[in-house]
């Protein structure tokens, strides 16, 4: 794989363009959005086959506008977003990249989100977990599985029960709601365990006799030994991802990087719907005031003002202004959302103990964001064009073309690009969101030490 490439925004020449979207008055509700029934279907980012995940309809709740709520669960309904992990069929061999083959999977621990998010926690963020197992023995007389998640150190951490098994075939489904804090478990946790013990009395901890321990999965926690500096880990890039951000973390924001280019791609695909909705109004001062908040977003504060008028006020909360979507500078401190991820991807295919599977994944997710960085890029150039109109100006068609095309352009990079050719909806930032979710997918495997297998 290539690394991320690093593309600097132009800042020469604003983009025109045309959409066949409605002048209508809806917001982002109307203009570039398709009718009920009409849209698309979406290419997923990685199939590996097989079962999946239990879906989280949790979207709407944290996606403001009435029409980005119909597409997405259109798109829910089509499976467009693609929720699924790494879905193996049962009894594939899965294997890190480059190594020899490793024992049988027989199944796969999914951390999913409940969509309880808190902007000023990691709350809500793969704060459930999801197992599913297959080709089970049944246990032995007078014993049950239990499944376990635990933390890094196997000898002194933490164990967390997520409940018993309950076998149907041999096959074994479990989902672990969390706690009442919706704490994100993995930031937390990195094994996964599942023990055979007494079924009358549940245990509070795993067996302290490994004999009893059966199944087990592992998140890769050896440090990359190519990264000089930093000596990251795949636990480490994936926690970057997902949970925490040391750099984010330096500047009062929770959570990974993940879930920040989520929200904020968000809000602005809401601003623009509510910029043309603005127009409908003739309210041109609040239109200038959407196009400040979007380029806060897209260029963080500190690059803001070589694209808004001089003088010119920081509209967004300060803390979450300081980083934007886009990089200018190849050693811009923090970097830009988009290629602080693309970072972390290629340490997860240059990391120790990386699957196939996630080493693929992490490939197309790179494609997508790079589609997505050139949609952000466009963005940038119509808005650019926007804020420096008169009040006069912005009253005139063009602009409302311009606008069409601002709305069209967030839509497109927020929910999915469509393509003509195959009518689908692809690579969006929607879908970036699940597939670096599904990067934390474990494969789970018998224990050497496992005798269940003679209690069949």
């Amino acid at each position: 794989m290539k690394p991320f490439r690093f593309e600097q925004p132009t800042r020469s020449g604003p983009v025109t363009g045309s959409s066949n979207s409605s002048h209508s008055s809806g917001g982002p509700s109307s203009g570039g959005l398709q009718p009920l029934g009409s849209l698309p279907t979406t290419r997923p980012l990685g199939q590996f086959g097989g079962s999946a995940p239990r879906r989280r309809p949790w979207l709407p709740t944290i996606i403001v506008g009435l029409a980005l709520v119909v597409s997405l669960a259109v798109l829910l309904v089509s499976g467009g977003l693609n929720l699924l992990p790494f879905a193996h069929s049962s009894g594939t061999q899965s294997q890190p990249a480059g190594a020899g083959p490793t024992s049988a999977i027989i199944g796969h621990v999914f951390f999913l989100s409940s969509g309880q998010v808190n902007v000023s926690t990691s709350q809500g963020i793969a704060d459930e977990v999801q197992v599913d197992l297959s080709k089970i023995p049944p246990p032995a007389p007078g014993k049950a599985y239990y499944a376990w998640l635990q933390s890094d150190d196997s000898v002194e951490g933490q164990s967390i029960l997520l409940g018993k098994l309950a076998l149907s075939q041999g096959t074994a489904h479990l989902l672990y709601k969390g706690d009442r804090q919706h704490t994100n478990l993995l930031a937390i946790a990195s094994r996964f365990l599942v023990t055979e013990e007494d079924a009358a009395t549940t245990p509070t901890v795993p067996s302290l006799d490994r004999s009893a321990w059966r199944y087990q999965a592992v998140i890769p926690n050896t440090p990359d030994p190519h990264d000089s500096e930093h000596h990251y880990s795949l636990l480490d890039h994936l926690r970057h991802l997902l949970a925490l951000d040391p750099t984010l973390q330096k500047l009062g924001l929770p959570g990974g990087l993940d879930i920040w280019l989520f929200r904020n791609s968000q809000k602005i695909l809401e601003w623009a719907g509510a910029a043309r909705d603005d127009w409908s109004h003739g309210s041109t001062d609040l239109m200038h005031r959407q196009f400040i908040r979007i380029l806060d977003y897209l260029d963080g504060i500190e690059f803001l003002g070589n694209d808004v008028p001089a003088g010119s006020p920081v509209l967004v909360d300060p803390h979450i202004g300081r980083v934007g979507l886009l990089q200018f500078d190849a050693n811009q401190q923090p970097p830009g959302y988009l290629h602080h991820i693309g970072i972390h991807l290629e340490g997860v295919v240059q990391s120790p103990g990386s699957t196939r599977e996630q080493v693929e994944l992490a490939q197309q997710i790179t494609q997508a964001l790079n589609k997505v960085q050139s949609l952000y890029q466009q963005i940038r150039q119509v808005a650019i064009q926007l804020v420096h109109m008169s009040g006069s100006q912005l009253r005139q068609s063009a602009a409302l073309t311009l606008l069409d095309t601002l709305v069209k352009q967030a839509q497109d990079a927020f929910v999915g690009q469509f393509d003509p050719q195959t009518g689908e909806l692809q690579d969006g930032v929607t879908q970036i969101h699940y597939a670096i979710e599904r990067l934390a997918t474990l494969d789970v495997t018998p224990l050497n030490n496992s005798s269940s297998a003679t209690h069949s």
